[in-house]
């Protein structure tokens, strides 16, 4: 015979149901804007942080580098442009999700960075994409880009590049 305690199960039910909207409400990009704006954008200019790429095997023609931009200063400014040595050619894109769940890419002219803010390029929204690799990169190597902005000085990043299985970090 088994005897089970009054109240325990109401609690363990309570806690499987908000456990999911617990973790999705951490997920959430505004939960993340909410954190980096806690936390204010200081320095005297843009600062890069977060630059990564996404593992590319050999014969492999493209890939994906995402960061975060910290905009210091005291005026708006934008990254516009970027370039990486071990591509061809680089670009920003912005990804949306048209009718159906269809995913679709577009290229973005730049990134607006407004004064003291921070601004992402994240998997599932802004990326730069990195086209025409011209060798395979792993996990260990530190490619380097370098980040065009309409006011700032240009930026040089060395990127970590992740692994799939490091992607959601």
């Amino acid at each position: 015979m088994r005897i089970q305690k009054p109240g325990i199960r109401p609690v363990i039910i309570a806690a499987l149901v908000a456990a999911p909207v617990i973790a999705l409400g951490a997920c959430s990009q505004d939960g993340a804007d909410s954190n980096a704006a806690a936390t204010a954008c200081e320095g005297p200019g843009v600062v890069v942080s977060e630059a990564w790429m996404r593992a590319a095997r050999a014969q492999q023609p493209m890939s994906a580098a995402y960061l975060t931009v910290c905009n210091g200063a005291d005026a708006d400014d934008a990254l516009i442009g970027v370039s990486f040595a071990g591509a061809q050619h680089a670009e920003l894109h912005q990804t949306t999700m048209k009718e159906g769940g269809v995913a679709s890419m577009t290229t973005s002219p730049e990134l607006a960075l407004p004064a003291g803010e921070f601004a992402s390029l994240a998997p599932g929204g802004g990326h730069i994409m990195l086209m025409g690799l011209e060798k395979a990169f792993e996990p260990g190597d530190a490619p380097v880009m370098q980040l065009q902005f309409k006011n700032a000085p240009s930026i040089e990043v060395v990127l970590e590049v992740r692994a799939a299985s490091e992607q959601s970090r």
